[in-house]
């Protein structure tokens, strides 16, 4: 079995017996930050044996560069880019206590993605989230180099959402083995991401990440703060870098920016349920996400899937009123009309719409009973 390698090793000048630093789930709440210090030295101090700790995992991967500050369990990991299939990533807050990904966040990766797939349709591009991304080696090379990162990239990174190219089957199996995507393998780039910013990764999204992803050639990137993520009391916000030989220019964003990659304006929109939420006094992880939104300059409208959903739903319930007021009109200028021809005019509403002026049309209708198929004619 090859051996650990590791991000960092400094000398070790003292050991201890095992026993003195218990073993503590890497998820366990009251894992307290002195805790974690204590396992991360004895990891440094022990290699040998984190090593045989290491090799009995089901994801164990001899290439990887294994960081003695993290966590690696047979479902978690606390190192954001350990690459291995079904291992969720856990992080630690400000007080060194393992938590959960805020949900708050994985929300607006999966709306992001919805709404990046609806504005892209029939363009060859389509939303993605959590998509593990895998890059050219020498794009790791220049972006590790240029950071000098402590926890530098080895093979990829997930990001919370990306926009990629659709691929037919075979471009699946040569460019997306195993569910990733190889862009060391000639997988098209993907022309934009966005990260959403938690407490513990705002300062790999906002300098690390974006060295990596200019360097593969990323052409927009988004940073998305809920609040509070960049640094104590950072304002919520949507920032916007575009590339432009070889690096990123910031651009100044108010509420919202044009994209190039979707071809119209984008926002961040806080969701209409969450001021209601917070008077109620609903922790701020079970609050509603905001939405990801694009206008649309045919329906001249913000649009988003939970937005066109209840707007469909609305019009929907418009239109069966409609249907019942005409119903009722043709009862009251046609009432010798029989049930199956009531029920072909209603058929033919549902299928070709309802002219504006239909309510005229039946009028006009009950003047002439015997013409009364002239409605059907011109719906």
């Amino acid at each position: 079995m090859a051996g650990v390698a590791v991000r960092e090793r400094p000398p070790a000048t003292r050991t201890h017996d095992r026993d003195t630093v218990p073993a503590i789930d890497s998820a366990d709440p009251d894992m307290t930050q002195a805790a974690r210090l204590a396992r991360a030295a004895w990891r440094r101090e022990h290699l040998a044996e984190w090593q045989r700790e290491l090799e009995v995992l089901c994801h164990f991967d001899p290439e990887f560069i294994y960081d003695p500050a993290h966590e690696y369990d047979q479902e978690s990991t606390t190192d954001p880019d350990y690459d291995a299939d079904e291992i969720h990533f856990v992080e630690f807050d400000a007080d060194g206590v393992v938590r959960p990904l805020e949900k708050r966040a994985r929300k607006v990766q999966e709306r992001g993605a919805d709404t990046a797939s609806d504005m892209l349709a029939d363009t060859g591009l389509e939303g993605d989230y959590e998509r593990l991304v895998r890059f050219r080696p020498e794009t790791i090379e220049h972006a590790n180099q240029t950071t000098r990162a402590s926890h530098p990239v080895r093979k990829g990174v997930r990001p919370d959402m990306l926009v990629r190219a659709v691929m037919s089957p075979s471009e699946r199996e040569r460019f997306m083995p195993d569910g990733f995507l190889r862009l060391d393998l000639g997988a098209p780039v993907p022309p934009l991401v966005l990260e959403v910013v938690s407490e513990g990764s705002a300062e790999r999204d906002l300098n690390y990440k974006r060295h990596l992803y200019a360097a593969a050639g990323v052409s927009e990137y988004l940073v998305y703060d809920l609040g509070g993520k960049r640094g104590s009391g950072s304002p919520r916000a949507l920032l916007m870098y575009r590339l432009g030989g070889g690096s990123y220019r910031q651009v100044p964003v108010a509420d919202e920016y044009r994209s190039a990659v979707f071809n119209t304006r984008v926002r961040m929109m806080p969701d209409a349920q969450e001021r209601s939420e917070e008077q109620r006094g609903v922790p701020e992880e079970d609050r509603s996400p905001p939405r990801f939104q694009w206008w649309d300059p045919d329906t001249e409208r913000w649009r988003d899937r939970e937005s066109d959903l209840k707007l469909e739903v609305k019009l929907e319930g418009v239109q069966e009123g409609r249907v019942q007021i005409l119903i009722q009109a043709l009862d009251a200028f046609l009432p010798d009309l029989s049930d199956a021809d009531r029920e072909r005019i209603v058929e033919a509403w549902s299928a070709d719409g309802i002219p504006d002026d239909m309510l005229s049309w039946i009028m006009e209708a009950g003047q002439t009973p015997d013409e009364w198929e002239s409605i059907v004619d011109v719906s």
